[in-house]
């Protein structure tokens, strides 16, 4: 987990309808080599994009295992333009790495990039729903009950048994969701700069792996939730 210092400046940014698809004007390249994992970034003339900040990165760089038990949320740094890196040592397995970033007057659609490390693959599973509370370091979160509906704007309500967490990110807390097929990223927002509740959408019915991160102190602990999404 990447652990740099954040400064608390409060950044929202509100994407696009997810239900409508745009043919993404970035192309988006992936490599490992030797713990550290390289991103290229070019637009359809082979230019580098300029980013936008959002929650106070210019980059949110998510990998998954294709069985959705590995979970990394790290911020690489440009190295040049159009090309950033960062230290992740990773086992070897089947991963799919999310680049979540606003390009500057660019269409951009996260899609996933397929990442092998070794020859070893890694199998999708099949999500079975669990537990709604979770506990990490000694602190405690529950994921309230919560009726999922495609289409509809989904509130997940995050209780923190007492303990408030620190700013992390711009908010108070952070939520990434990826569906069981390791295809889709959805997009999540803080409903406000003070809540634990944060607002989805979902275009598809099905399972949906969520981390939900939170900050107590100098740890960033990450509860992991199933979700199933009805039509």
């Amino acid at each position: 987990m990447d652990l740099s210092k954040y400064n608390h400046n409060h950044h929202h940014h509100h994407h696009h309808n997810h239900n409508h698809r745009v043919e993404s004007e970035v192309k988006t390249h992936v490599t490992y080599k030797n713990g550290t994992v390289l991103i290229k970034l070019e637009d359809n003339n082979g230019n580098p994009p300029e980013l936008t900040i959002l929650h106070e990165k210019e980059m949110h760089f998510i990998i998954v295992s294709n069985d959705l038990e590995k979970y990394y949320h790290l911020h690489p740094e440009e190295q040049q333009q159009g090309s950033y890196a960062v230290n992740q040592p990773l086992n070897d397995g089947t991963y799919q790495a999310f680049i979540d970033i606003v390009p500057k007057n660019k269409a951009y659609q996260i899609t996933p990039n397929a990442l092998q490390i070794g020859t070893n693959e890694t199998s999708k599973v099949k999500l079975e729903e669990d537990n709604w509370t979770k506990e990490h370091n000694g602190k405690t979160v529950t994921l309230s009950s919560v009726d999922a509906i495609v289409g509809e704007e989904v509130s997940l309500t995050f209780d923190t048994h007492g303990e408030k967490p620190d700013p992390y990110l711009g908010a108070l807390g952070h939520v990434i969701i990826v569906d069981e097929d390791v295809k889709q990223h959805i997009h999540v927002h803080p409903a406000s700069e003070d809540t634990t509740t944060f607002n989805a959408h979902f275009s598809k019915p099905g399972m949906y792996k969520i981390w939900a991160e939170f900050k107590f102190g100098d740890n960033v602990n990450v509860y992991p939730f199933i979700l199933k999404v009805k039509k």
